[in-house]
């Protein structure tokens, strides 16, 4: 299964981009990362956030990914409490999920709704 993740950050967003590559690293095979990204944060006054989107390869199913990327975030120190939209430390969300036959078995709405999201994942596909 092929993966790809919409990586955001607006706080150490640097080190924990970093962080979050190399910790996919782990998880996922043939891993490939876009360009960073600078944008403003969306729905709340904040520092400019840093996305970037991240490919790779897993026999993990999404349920089972989703979690492990969560405790990523966790590891992060990601407050679970805070406001939807607010400074994070770490936001990582799977966008696209595609089969071996290339059949996209799942895409997320914010390809279309957030060029932070298409724009890096352009470079990807």
């Amino acid at each position: 299964m092929k993966y790809f993740l919409s990586l955001g950050s607006n706080i150490n967003a640097e080190e924990n981009l970093e962080f979050a590559f190399k910790e996919l690293k782990k998880i996922l095979s043939n891993v490939k990362s876009s360009s960073i990204h600078q944008t403003k944060a969306e729905g709340f006054e904040g520092d400019d956030f840093l996305n970037s989107v991240v490919c790779g390869n897993s026999e993990l199913d999404f349920n089972n990914l989703n979690k492990k990327l969560k405790l990523i975030e966790d590891n992060s120190g990601r407050n679970r409490g805070a406001p939807k939209f607010s400074a994070r430390t770490l936001d990582i969300d799977i966008v696209l999920q595609i089969d071996e036959n290339d059949d996209i078995l799942f895409e997320s709405d914010e390809i279309q709704n957030y060029s932070f999201v298409s724009e890096p994942l352009k470079e990807l596909i």
